[in-house]
């Protein structure tokens, strides 16, 4: 049953039991909203059937201290309502500080009567929390033979403050995803850094042999198999440039989660050569051991580099002084129960971290580079790829020992190959 629904079928009527029997269905139903606008057309619903108003609207306060408009019901057009309201409207100052419905009828005169008629409102209701106005909402038109005696105001009053709880709770989640979004962009900006010195390394070769083929085609024109053989090359080389451009503007402009079917080595291959001469600069060796056959894995492929970047920087980090070797593995998993599993691990054989600080190591912003002058670390990247392992329902694990070198690994989901071969064969 839709949200209206449930309650829609809750009568409005005269006896004690009712009303009760009402908010308690909305309390229920706003709180299976999963969304911003889904929990503000529930309270529209509710204050319009309560009310028998049937043109509704909800104003939301945004980070800017705009109140904008989050939803509408009855209007003819959504056009024919301001978009947002300033902080000092009309309504808004008159409402800031009240926790009482406003009526049209009793305040006709003043300033916030006339924001009303301007948007056919006959009753305003303040959403508001201990600290601030969360939001409005309005209910109209002007002239409609509404229900407003006191028990229906106070039941309307009562939603309004139901209403402003699961507001104020779904707000929260919403600065909780932005702040998880500008956390990951802020770490990406680190991994970019070192994949734009990847970048200039790995073009370095094909650029010298596309430049040496202009150089020299001039004089062997007459040549057919040198201008067939070297024009290939070249053609390759620029192929091998526009790779690695798409790798890079992927990742750099990447926002919207898009699971794909990835090819974990292949990955693995790729992120590599962006790190490659960082790490032969420092003198850092890097050891691959990649499992043939692997399943295909059902990854957002951008999420996942991002994942991988981190770990081998921090690899790279924690060896300050080189001279040694970072191992990276990729391997099935024995099987332990009905998922299969793919296991990523990168080895270094830096400093370890130190066992107290082993339990804080995927908190935000913890980091222990501060003793490292060679890098400045922002105690975000082992945040993120944590949070982006978790999402892809896998886990990213750690073993260290001060003075050996630390081991992160990442487990995830792979497809049973057994059911996809049955599936292929029938």
């Amino acid at each position: 049953m839709a949200l209206h629904e449930h309650i829609r079928h809750t009568p409005i009527l005269s006896t004690s039991e009712a009303p009760i029997r009402m908010i308690g269905a909305f309390a229920e139903s706003v709180g299976q909203a999963t969304g911003l606008p889904q929990v503000g057309e529930c309270i529209l619903r509710v204050l319009s059937e309560q009310l028998r108003l049937p043109e509704a609207a909800i104003w939301i306060r945004d980070a800017d201290g705009q109140y904008h408009l989050l939803a509408s019901l009855g209007h003819s057009t959504r056009a024919a309502l301001p978009a947002s309201l300033p902080d000092k409207h009309a309504l808004v100052t008159s409402l800031s500080d009240r926790l009482r419905l406003l009526r049209y009828d009793q305040t006709s005169s003043s300033p916030a009567g006339s924001a009303m008629m301007s948007i056919q409102a006959a009753v305003c209701l303040p959403l508001r929390n201990k600290t601030q106005l969360l939001g409005l909402c309005t209910l109209g038109p002007i002239g409609t033979n509404c229900h407003l005696d006191e028990e229906t105001v106070i039941i309307a009053e009562t939603v309004a403050r139901i209403a402003c709880t699961t507001l104020e709770h779904h707000l929260a989640q919403d600065d909780l995803r932005r702040s998880s979004t500008l956390m990951r962009r802020t770490d990406r900006l680190r991994s970019l850094e070192i994949m734009a010195g990847g970048f200039a390394h790995e073009i370095r070769n094909p650029l010298t042999s596309i430049k040496t083929f202009i150089q020299l085609a001039p004089q062997r024109q007459q040549d057919p198999v040198f201008i067939r053989e070297f024009s290939q090359v070249a053609i390759e080389d620029v192929h091998r440039i526009e790779r690695l451009l798409h790798e890079i503007l992927d990742y750099a402009s990447y926002m919207t989660p898009q699971p794909s079917d990835v090819d974990l080595n292949e990955l693995v291959t790729s992120c590599l050569g962006f790190v490659s001469s960082t790490a032969s600069h420092r003198g850092i060796r890097l050891r691959t051991t990649l499992a043939p056959q692997l399943p295909t894995l059902s990854l957002d492929r951008q999420q996942i580099k991002q994942v991988l970047l981190n770990l081998l920087l921090n690899a790279l980090d924690a060896m300050p002084n080189g001279n040694g070797v970072i191992q990276i593995r990729t391997r099935m998993l024995p099987l332990t129960g009905r998922t299969p599993w793919v296991q990523l691990e990168v080895e270094d054989e830096g400093c370890g971290i130190a066992p107290d600080h082993l339990e804080h190591i995927f908190d935000p912003f913890f980091t222990t580079k501060h003793t490292n002058s060679a890098s400045d670390g922002s105690g975000l990247g082992l945040t993120t790829a944590h949070q982006i392992v978790r999402e892809h329902g896998g886990t990213l694990l750690v073993e260290s020992r001060v003075g050996a070198g630390s081991t992160f690994s990442v487990n995830l989901p792979a497809p049973d190959a057994r059911t996809t071969v049955s599936a292929a064969r029938e």
